[in-house]
């Protein structure tokens, strides 16, 4: 119950910060301008958004996916069940999120402002590979739910295969997570290098999806 309420104060206080510096950075930017809000598989911004809207409605995203996600425990049917996994790991996790969005937020209106900072640096690659690096460290300690996590419909069959599944599942973001945030570093993007950035994304989505389709299989045939 204390992690409960130490994350849920961390993440109000980000949240805070975040509305006070994006105000700040955007309401300094021209009314016209316009704010890149989303980016294609080859790490081109092609989603724009106004000056107001970005400033206020994304931080309003932010705002209701960490109470959404804080609370979302109290939602689940086997919250009680695994309630002090629960407790341990979801507050950690909608804390994590809120901060992730919270810098794209203030990243996204300071790139309005300093185009030129995109040709030369993407730091949107560097703040995704730290998002997935986060969660690969997350995924193998959530505890089976429909929420958060890996699911599909055979990790739901038992625990023993939502475990393994997230184990595999953390190894695979963790990794996928360091490749971008070094391609960052290095400037690696663009041609060859969007294709290996794909080719580790469906790696890390695709392949514990089939390892617990394996695990079910191997279940059900020692039943």
């Amino acid at each position: 119950m204390k992690n409960m309420h130490r994350y849920f104060k961390l993440g109000l206080l980000v949240l805070v910060l975040e509305i006070i510096i994006a105000g700040w950075v955007g309401f300094n930017l021209p009314a016209d301008v316009k704010v890149p809000i989303h980016w294609n598989w080859k790490d081109e911004v092609d989603g724009y958004a106004g000056r107001n809207a970005a400033v206020v409605l994304f931080w309003l995203f932010n705002l209701a996916l960490f109470l959404l996600l804080y609370f979302s425990g109290r939602w689940s049917p086997v919250f009680k069940q695994n309630q002090e996994r629960y407790e341990a790991v979801i507050p950690l996790l909608s804390f994590g999120l809120a901060l992730f969005f919270a810098l794209f937020h203030i990243y996204m209106l300071y790139l309005a402002g300093h185009p030129e900072i995109g040709a030369r640096f993407s730091g949107i690659l560097i703040l995704m590979g730290g998002l997935f690096i986060f969660l690969g460290n997350i995924l193998p300690r959530l505890p089976r739910n429909f929420i958060a996590g890996i699911r599909t419909p055979w990790t739901f069959y038992n625990d023993e295969i939502w475990r393994k599944t997230s184990r595999l599942g953390g190894w695979c973001f963790f990794w996928f997570g360091l490749l971008l945030a070094v391609s960052a570093v290095f400037s690696l993007r663009g041609g060859s290098w969007t294709y290996v950035h794909l080719l580790g994304l469906g790696v890390a989505v695709l392949l514990p999806m089939f390892y617990s389709l394996i695990l079910y299989l191997k279940c059900k045939k020692e039943e």
